[in-house]
């Protein structure tokens, strides 16, 4: 095993990850030469590793067998992982993956100590098999980046202090945005239930979230007739005036002020909720407004203190199932395009509708006798789309109340008669 052999490794190893980084960096990345000290470092691990290794082997071990073996492997590696990074059916079973590349590993250090030196010796793959367990913590803690095609961060533009009298004049106004909506809304007529709708698109950027909400106000109108009893909050990146925004705050507003035209012991509100999510929540964002996530306890509380008993909730996003629990009642009806362990699909800018809200929305509701019959088709629907694209399924939830079947068979007996409009997404 020559020093040539060990060099020209090296090369090649560090050619192919060169080769592969830039086939995963983002576009207009540029080489940058800082990725070769984080690889130094790890090369310096590894090449210490197989030292103590050798050690163990015996006293007389020479390190460079091992080191040559160990470099020749690691092409196959890198291209392993590489393959199994773009691989979304095993991004999602994390501890599976952990453990099958730690078996893997395993057997392959011993068949590199078997080829360095002819035998596999309990001392030396007992400290092989010590350092791949301490290899995952070692490697975290460390940290260090070894990307060498960079994509160049834009320097955030100073906020100067027209922007911040912008930003402070936009939040002053939310309250009189928000009451002149709800004005505009028609009051409940005593005696009859009627729906309300509410509708949020947690996240301005990408715009497939106003579009979802809007679309779902035309749909819930033509369904319930609540085209004359609906306020949406909107986050929009290219328009912060057409709607009050979408916050914590402003949802909390709208509900109370909502419930003022209702008759809450009677009345239905339909809470339509559309963004990312994640495990903790809805994210709200717009631009660079400060404007906090919304959590479920948060969603309960701002439901609970407005006072409105009937309420059909919507949630379209990643880990919609997070908010169950907490918005569990007997009064309740919550659909969740996603349970709490689960991403959902179809949030890319390009697009109209998620998944859910077009499986949903237009596709199962329309057709549909009841709403949690809408939610089974939709259901299925996902499930083989998610099927077909080799997609990890979203498991979309629904919870129903049980006052809340009767509340809806008689919201569906009292609703309008269809007039069987073409709906159209707006843009």
């Amino acid at each position: 095993m020559s020093f040539d052999q060990l060099a020209l490794l090296l090369i090649l190893n560090l050619l192919l990850w060169g080769v592969l980084d830039a086939l995963h960096a983002e576009r207009h990345a540029s080489f940058a030469l800082d990725g070769l000290i984080g690889w130094s470092c790890y090369l310096l691990l590894g090449l210490i590793g197989t030292a103590l290794i050798a050690r163990a082997e015996s006293a007389e071990a020479a390190s460079r067998p091992l080191a040559v073996a160990a470099l020749a492997t690691t092409p196959y590696l890198q291209l392993l992982a590489w393959l199994i990074a773009d691989a979304p059916r095993l991004r999602h079973h994390p501890l599976l993956l952990g453990i099958a590349g730690l078996l893997y590993l395993a057997w392959l250090s011993a068949r590199l100590l078997g080829a360095a030196y002819g035998r596999v010796r309990l001392p030396a793959l007992l400290t092989a098999l010590l350092l791949l367990l301490l290899s995952p913590w070692v490697l975290d803690a460390m940290n260090l980046d070894t990307r060498l095609w960079v994509a160049q961060e834009e320097a955030p533009a100073a906020q100067d202090e027209d922007d911040t009298d912008q930003t402070e004049a936009l939040f002053y106004d939310q309250p009189a945005r928000i009451a002149a909506a709800v004005e505009r809304v028609r009051p409940s007529e005593r005696g009859t239930p009627a729906a309300f709708f509410v509708g949020f698109a947690g996240d301005g950027d990408p715009a497939v979230f106003r579009r979802e909400a809007q679309f779902a106000g035309e749909v819930f109108g033509e369904r319930y007739g609540t085209a004359a009893r609906s306020v949406l909050l909107i986050n929009d990146v290219e328009d912060r005036d057409s709607y009050p925004l979408a916050s914590l705050s402003g949802l909390e507003q709208t509900l109370k002020a909502l419930s003022a035209r209702m008759d809450v012991d009677n009345d239905v509100l339909v809470l339509f909720l559309t963004s990312h999510g994640s495990e903790d929540g809805l994210e709200v964002q717009n631009g660079s407004l400060p404007l906090s996530a919304l959590a479920p306890a948060d969603l309960r509380e701002a439901l609970d203190s407005s006072g409105i008993r009937w309420r059909v909730i919507v949630i379209s996003a990643c880990y919609a199932g997070v908010f169950l629990e907490e918005l569990r009642s007997e009064t309740t009806a919550v659909i969740t395009a996603a349970d709490a362990t689960h991403t959902s699909f179809g949030c890319e800018e390009d697009r109209n509708l998620t998944w859910f809200g077009e499986a949903l929305l237009k596709d199962a509701l329309p057709h549909s006798p009841s709403l949690p019959e809408a939610f089974r088709r939709a259901a299925a629907l996902i499930a083989q789309r998610e099927e077909a694209a080799h997609e990890t399924h979203s498991h979309p939830q629904l919870f129903l109340g049980a006052l809340m079947a009767p509340k809806l068979q008689q919201l569906e007996l009292t609703r309008p008669a269809a007039t069987h409009r073409a709906l159209t997404v707006r843009r």
